[in-house]
């Protein structure tokens, strides 16, 4: 198998660091108890700003990975696996307290179609469909590729931003069209773009100042009494896309030599999708923070600095009880391998994956570990 590229993983790590500190200023109330144009007030918006592109570059790294390369069941189904885990195990530790009713066990049993998590529930859909978009984007000339682009681009961010309304689907970002966009985006970057330094550079400095745009829209809103902030703040506002392509073609072009250190990398950013499901699952979200008293320190010199290292905190703690779930279904699917199900299971995942592939089978098997996107 081949080996992801470590500044890619990378950048997998910083998205997903980036959302946890944001979620700790928003479901930790850190920002809803700063005061209005104290120093933290406009550090917190300057995290903000410059974390605008975490989701949309997660996806873009499932698009990257995924637009040309064969299906396979079996990383649907891993994936489905690792949700139901944590839905299920997180209902039934909250259950021992008695801090469970029925209708959040039914939801624990459908996490996806109850968008318990309502990335999961957008990501499972776009893993899905992604066979077809590469279908597509593969047969697309580097043109019709670009008016696709253009287009999609002006449905769902410059329409949105322009007229406040939800005319195409992309209402925030946090949509499947919005996932399709991005995927089909970082498909274009992997088929029509080469490797130069120069974007790098490039990337790096557009990143910079489209962040920086999105500060001064949010600061301007503030100071003119506007209270449409979020819309700055939106996954598909046109500056958060401007610098999440950026960021993107920065670390695609960053000159990367292997070191000791990728395979660390590479370990931590496999558990990146777990760090996310722990920590933001509906049970936790606002325990988690309360338990580090978020919101009491808001009002202090150090709120902001205190928000960023109990962020580097939370997202430790998930990541190591990531590498412990992955390491028990590892253990576990030594002995399901042998087992008469395990053969009936794969040879349903070979049927489905002969559906995108023709008769050639797919390689791989539930218990091997790839990194997921």
């Amino acid at each position: 198998m081949k080996k992801r590229q470590a500044n890619f993983e990378l950048l997998r790590i910083l998205c997903m660091y980036m959302i946890v500190v944001g979620h700790c200023l928003f479901h930790g109330r850190v920002t809803a108890k700063l005061g209005y144009g104290t120093t933290n007030y406009f550090l917190s918006y300057l995290i903000q700003s410059f974390s605008v592109v975490h989701v949309n570059c997660f996806v873009m790294l499932a698009g990257y990975f995924s637009i040309d390369r064969e299906f396979k069941a079996q990383r649907l189904l891993r994936l489905w696996r690792q949700i139901m885990f944590y839905s299920v195990v997180i209902c039934m530790v909250f259950g021992l307290w008695g801090g469970v009713t029925g209708r959040d066990i039914l939801l624990a049993l459908f996490p996806i179609s109850a968008r318990n998590y309502w990335f999961a529930s957008v990501y499972m859909a776009l893993v899905l469909l992604m066979p077809f978009a590469g279908m597509l984007a593969v047969r697309l000339t580097k043109r019709q590729y670009q008016y696709l682009l253009i287009l999609l681009g002006l449905f769902f961010s410059v329409n949105h931003m322009i007229f406040r309304v939800n005319t195409y689907g992309a209402c925030d970002g946090r949509d499947l069209t919005w996932f399709l966009f991005l995927a089909f985006l970082a498909g274009y970057i992997k088929l029509h773009t080469r490797q130069d330094r120069r974007y790098f550079w490039y990337g790096f400095l557009g990143y910079v100042f489209a962040s920086l745009g999105v500060l001064a829209s949010v600061y301007l809103s503030v100071k003119l009494h506007q209270e449409e902030i979020e819309y700055f703040l939106n996954y598909n506002s046109p500056l958060a896309l401007l610098a999440t392509v950026c960021l993107f073609l920065c670390v695609k072009n960053m000159p990367w030599k292997e070191t000791r250190l990728d395979g660390v990398i590479r370990k931590v950013a496999g558990a990146a999708f777990g760090v996310y499901l722990i920590h933001d699952h509906y049970l936790i979200r606002y325990p988690v923070w309360d338990l580090f008293r978020a919101s009491k320190v808001a009002r202090t010199h150090w709120a902001v600095i205190y928000t960023v290292a109990i962020g580097l905190v939370v997202y430790g703690a998930c990541t190591c009880l990531e590498l412990v779930r992955q390491k028990l279904f590892w253990i576990v699917g030594r002995g399901y391998e042998k087992s008469l199900l395990y053969k009936k299971e794969q040879e349903i995942l070979e049927r489905m994956n002969r559906l995108f592939t023709g008769n050639k089978p797919c390689a791989g098997t539930g218990n091997q570990r790839e990194a997921e996107e």
